[in-house]
């Protein structure tokens, strides 16, 4: 019987004008059935290997009903009577049960009033979170220390100093074995290829380019003819590779990437190829994605997002960001360069709470004054932590490099900083990520909506995964064994620790780690008695760092960390 419905529904329908002027709308679906009356499935194959194994290492495991629903198709009967009506569908989202086309006012009603149509919502435009090209100064502040082997990486020393991201890479921490995710605009200069600057051949060359798809393309009678290498630039800070010119922190990542957005200084692109582009790289198994956009105006005459509907739960991006981050994935976005007009500047997936936003800072730490500031509309603070944004070095041209500004470039920083915290500890979730990034920034006990958590400190970042790593419980010591902070810390030869023990414990072993993960030296190693027990490590031979102390008792792990100052 049900089947006969349906195909008096696709009767029924009258075929909709065209004449008047089309707006793209989401059209939400009211459920997912087929012809049959059951619910669509996934389809075999639909999820990578990798995609799998990243939602059993790091997803939610309370969420696995939910992804099975989410991850099936939408009803073709109910597409195939859309369609029949006279509608082109232009994008489907299987997470939102949703497809987007381009409505007229008078077929707004029509489909909002169908059965099987749960609510329409314009789709929202692109403010891009990349300032418009203008003359940058080239004098560069001061910076925050003078670690810049400059040999090797080029002019993108300063703002890979201004993160401390250089020890990390000198030591070989690069995101091997880690998949990135970008979406933005093209990957080249027009009309290259796609990562064919000297900055990204490498990845090329590695086979480490896992796939690339251009969501503007779905039509072939309207082309997107403006293009623009933003994609590009942003990749070469998060993993370009070109000896003496720029080293991202990430350049040993595999990559997806995705076009999203045509030209965006001509016009605005649409939220629909996000939420595709974030679809497509959750099932192929990439591990972090980062972007640069940012939602929330809609087409003129129509309801654009409020500050009120920067919530967290509104914003159409902010929710597929969020819920990619329940399947393990760790997202990352640019605030936007709307500071200037005050506090509450941020937009969509920016809100998001399970999204690292990222703020700009001037090389020597002050906060840009166009980086966009929180807080959310439910009171959190935004944006998370934040990198260099201005006189950022970076890939321009068919092979050459230029200077340029905006949150676009902070946020693949700190992009390529989290495939190495994810290199030296995979097992790391969204929100420990989340809290090795800010529990280790320059403000990290005095967060505010400039700089959230502060700039990204990313060598002790990556030290405080290599301590989780080791550690069975992030949280304090139970009251039977407690190490106390380790003083002075920072250290410049000699560090104090105390174990202090409620009942003697037959065999203790405090060590020293490296980033590596590597023992590099080994405080004490025995008996633990009653009380207090003072040690002291000489670590006058370690190399100036950040090192994790791990102590072994019972069966158990206790981790910490502490650092060690040059000369």
């Amino acid at each position: 019987m049900r089947k006969i419905v349906f195909f008096v529904l696709l009767f029924a329908i009258p075929h909709l004008a065209t004449a008047q002027e089309k707006t793209k709308y989401w059209i939400f679906l009211a459920d997912k059935q087929d012809i049959s009356g059951k619910n669509t499935r996934v389809e075999e194959g639909y999820l990578t290997d990798k995609a799998i194994t990243r939602r059993a290492q790091r997803g939610e495991a309370r969420s696995a009903t939910m992804f099975s629903l989410q991850d099936a198709p939408i009803s073709q009967v109910y597409e195939a009577d859309l369609q029949e009506s006279g509608l082109k569908i232009e994008q489907r989202s299987r997470w939102l049960n949703a497809v987007t086309a381009r409505l007229s006012e008078g077929e707004i009603e029509q489909i909002a009033a169908l059965p099987y149509v749960r609510s329409t919502r314009p789709v929202a435009r692109l403010s891009p979170a990349v300032l418009p090209r203008t003359t940058v100064s080239p004098v560069i502040p001061k910076r925050v220390s003078s670690n810049c082997p400059s040999s090797l990486l080029g002019d993108s020393c300063t703002q890979l100093d201004v993160v401390n991201a250089i020890p990390a890479i000198e030591r070989g921490i690069n995101g091997s074995g880690v998949t990135l995710g970008l979406i933005d605009t093209n990957f080249s200069s027009d009309p290259t290829p796609p990562f064919s600057h000297p900055s990204l051949t490498h990845i090329r060359s590695d086979d480490r380019l896992k796939g690339v798809r251009d969501f503007t393309q779905r039509d072939s009678s309207q082309p997107c003819l403006g293009t623009h290498s933003h994609g590009m630039a942003v990749a070469s800070v998060a993993v370009g590779y070109d000896e003496g010119q720029i080293i991202g922190p990430g350049y040993g990542a595999n990559i997806y990437a995705a076009v999203t957005e045509c030209a965006p200084y001509e016009r605005n692109i649409e939220e629909d190829n996000f939420v595709a582009a974030v679809e497509w790289m959750e099932a192929e198994g990439v591990d972090v994605i980062t972007s640069s956009l940012g939602y929330f105006d809609f087409e003129l005459g129509q309801q654009s997002y409020t500050k009120d509907d920067l919530d967290g739960d509104t914003g159409l991006t902010t929710i597929v960001m969020d819920w990619a981050a329940s399947r393990g994935i760790i997202p990352i976005t640019s605030a936007g360069n709307s500071g200037r007009e005050g506090p509450q500047t941020i937009g969509t997936p920016a809100d998001g709470d399970s999204v690292i936003t990222v703020g700009a800072v001037w090389p020597d730490g002050p906060i840009v004054a166009f980086s966009s500031r929180g807080p959310t509309a439910d009171g959190r603070i935004k944006p998370d932590v934040s990198a260099q944004g201005i006189v950022v070095f970076l890939a321009a041209g068919a092979r050459g490099y230029n200077i340029s500004q905006g949150t676009s470039f902070s946020a693949p920083m700190v992009a390529g900083i989290v495939t190495q915290i994810l290199q030296v500890n995979p097992d790391l979730g969204p929100r420990e990520v989340w809290h090795a990034l800010t529990s280790t920034a320059s403000q990290a006990n005095s967060p505010n909506n400039d700089l959230g958590w502060g700039i990204v400190d990313a060598d002790a970042a990556i030290m405080q995964a290599v301590a989780l790593n080791r550690s069975d419980d992030i949280l304090p010591i139970s009251s039977d064994l407690t190490i106390h902070t380790p003083y002075p810390n920072p250290f410049q030869d000699v560090v104090h620790f105390t174990i202090e023990a409620v009942q003697p414990v037959s065999h203790a072993r405090l060590v020293i780690i490296d980033v590596l993960g590597r023992e590099v030296g080994t405080v004490y190693e025995g008996p633990i008695r009653t009380g207090g027990t003072p040690l002291q490590f000489d670590g006058a031979h370690l190399p100036p760092g950040v090192y994790a102390y791990t102590l072994d008792f019972d069966g158990r792990t206790r981790s910490g960390m502490l650092t060690r100052l040059g000369y």
